[in-house]
């Protein structure tokens, strides 16, 4: 009898990387017409940073960082690389995207295909040196390529990061087994060659700093335990101890962001973590078995955040949890592969759980993508025992046959989820609708789908969205300020000012607030007060071009014609490229003259 074993243990690793690099290609190609979405505008689109190489010495000091209050300024002044943490090996890549591609996201999301297949070709080889079985290691690699799991990671083009992440990652492992299996000066080449991985793995995100426990875990479970302990630890896990205190010096003293992230109030409490934590384990693996329902989170989705173990949810996802860790250490001599395959899956998830520290994103699908190569290790490992498992009865005959039937309906399900999940993707005015869809209550989704319809000039449906948002946090200045953008722009000044006083009482230090606000007075030829709000802006931001070039323009309203040209001589001086301010000087020289 041909079994799924025998069919893919017939496939050259010629014919097997082929097969990977088409099949991913095919399901991800849909991705290439998409545009900028989610947080590709802070850190490409809408950024300066990496559109000029005057800018890459910055990847090596502390104005690569962007502080967590400065996120609503990005392109409007000098915010950094739109970073939160120190990532320079993603930004890097950045610039060289921008200077093939300029602002085309054809190419972006083309780079970010392209280290998926390279991923999934890794994967595969590692397989192969874990199991040595070629069989086990291309299915393995299949149900990674196509998991609609991973659509987010690859279909988002500023969580490349977390393809960085699996591309170096799994490289430092490979060369970590060859060092072992090779010894002398070839072996120090590869071991070497290992951790200047796992140092660019470690830029790339801070998730990759779980990499020793992983290759301790592919000792206890694939090598034999040495007797001298602490010389194996000399030899082969000394060297990733120095990369990590390396790396600890430059991410939490030399370049550290000052700003802390806004975390809920009730995440800060073990027992609350420890309770939502569960759920949210239990929903990652409900996403792996059955790919319904994936879809992007907000941080602050009051919905995933449990207080009690006796919630239904937590109870399940605690009780699941708890039984696959149990069978894997039950069978972990018998069923080696499954029990890696569960450990890879929760060792690799803690650190981009709030477990260790509470993060804003308590749970995202892109968080999945290295724990997720696990799962479908043990998966591949399942089937392809079933093929293998000598059966004598009918019944059992026929479920063995259908293996492989599964195995391949599974597949092009799989793939026919991820080319719908990309299209989740296909721009901002989509996203921001599904998510305002898919979280009614809550204030950033509603937000966010208003700022995209403002820019699409719709501004009547904007208004009803920027409402639904107060209605739902009347205390954020931003949403207020940018409802008042909107009466503006509709002529409806009163309602604009009224609006632009709310933001100020919530935050009297927002910048832009203060500068509407004096256009407001500007247009009803109230230039004194228009010139109060200018000054309020510019003291509060030294770098807001708009004040500066408003300002001047009220005070050639005024006659006062010195004062104007000081102003757009201010703005010039910040930005040479200023054309407004330029076309002022020019018409200012003309009335002079």
């Amino acid at each position: 009898m041909i079994t799924l074993n025998k069919i893919l243990g017939k496939v050259n690793t010629s014919a097997a990387v082929a097969l990977l690099i088409c099949v991913t290609m095919l399901v991800y190609a849909n991705s290439l017409k998409n545009s900028f979405v989610w947080d590709d505008g802070s850190v490409i689109a809408e950024n300066d940073f990496v559109k000029s190489w005057t800018n890459f010495y910055r990847l090596f000091d502390k104005s690569y960082l962007t502080k967590f209050s400065d996120i609503d300024y990005i392109g409007k002044r000098d915010t950094g690389s739109g970073e939160l943490s120190y990532r320079p090996v993603v930004t890097l890549s950045y610039f060289v995207d921008y200077a093939v591609w300029k602002l085309n996201p054809f190419g972006y999301h083309f780079t970010n295909i392209i280290l998926h297949i390279c991923n999934t070709i890794l994967l595969f080889i590692l397989i192969c040196f874990i199991a040595g079985k070629r069989s086990i290691a291309l299915l393995t690699a299949l149900f990674f390529a196509l998991h609609p799991i991973n659509a987010e990671a690859v279909a988002v083009i500023s969580f490349r990061e977390d393809l960085f992440v699996f591309l170096f990652f799994i490289s430092a492992f490979i060369f970590y087994i060859k060092s072992r299996e090779n010894g002398g000066g070839r072996g120090a080449v590869f071991y070497t060659a290992s951790l200047f991985m796992f140092l660019l793995a470690l830029f790339s995100k801070e998730s990759s700093v779980i990499f020793p426990a992983v290759l301790l875990c592919y000792d206890y479970f694939f090598n034999k335990v040495p007797k001298n302990v602490f010389g194996h630890f000399k030899k082969y896990y000394l060297g990733y101890a120095g990369a990590l205190l390396f790396y600890f010096i430059v991410r939490f003293i030399l370049i550290s962001n000052v700003d802390k992230p806004i975390v809920a109030q009730s995440m800060k409490s073990f027992g609350t973590i420890f309770f939502t934590m569960s759920k949210v384990f239990g929903a990652y693996i409900q996403w792996f078995l059955f790919p319904f329902n994936i879809h992007p989170t907000l941080p602050d989705d009051p919905r995933l955040i449990s207080y009690s173990v006796f919630e239904p949810m937590v109870l399940l996802s605690a009780l699941a949890v708890l039984a696959l860790i149990f069978i894997a250490v039950k069978v972990r001599k018998k069923r080696i592969y499954f029990s890696f395959g569960v450990f890879w899956f929760f060792i690799t998830l803690i650190p981009v759980s709030s477990i260790l520290f509470p993060l804003t994103n308590y749970m995202a699908a892109r968080y999945l993508y290295l724990p997720v190569a696990g799962l479908c290790f043990l998966t591949a490992a399942f089937f392809l025992h079933l093929s293998d498992i000598k059966v004598v009865s009918p019944p059992a005959r026929i479920f063995k046959t259908a293996s492989g039937h599964i195995v391949i309906v599974l597949l092009i399900f799989y793939a026919l989820l991820t080319v719908k999940g990309n299209m989740n993707f296909k721009d901002n005015f989509v996203f921001w609708t599904q998510m305002a869809d898919k979280y009614p209550n809550n204030a950033l989704a509603h937000s966010n789908l208003a700022f995209i319809l403002r820019k699409e000039g719709l501004l009547d449906k904007a208004i009803i969205e920027y409402k639904v948002a107060l209605n739902l946090n009347d205390k954020y200045a931003n949403d207020h300020n940018a409802l008042g953008v909107c009466y503006y722009e509709k002529g409806m000044f009163d309602e604009a000012a009224k609006e632009y006083d709310m933001a100020l009482k919530i935050d009297p230090f927002l910048v832009s607030a203060y500068y509407n606000l004096g256009r407001i007075f500007d247009d009803k030829g109230s230039y004194r007060e228009a010139m109060r709000c200018f000054e309020k802006a510019i003291q509060l931001d030294g770098q807001c071009l708009n004040a500066y070039n408003d300002l001047g323009i009220t005070y050639a309203k005024t006659g006062e014609f010195d004062k104007a040209v000081k102003m757009w001589e201010k703005v010039l001086q910040i930005d040479p490229d200023h054309k407004e301010a330029k076309t002022n000087m020019e018409k200012i020289k003309r009335l002079v003259n």
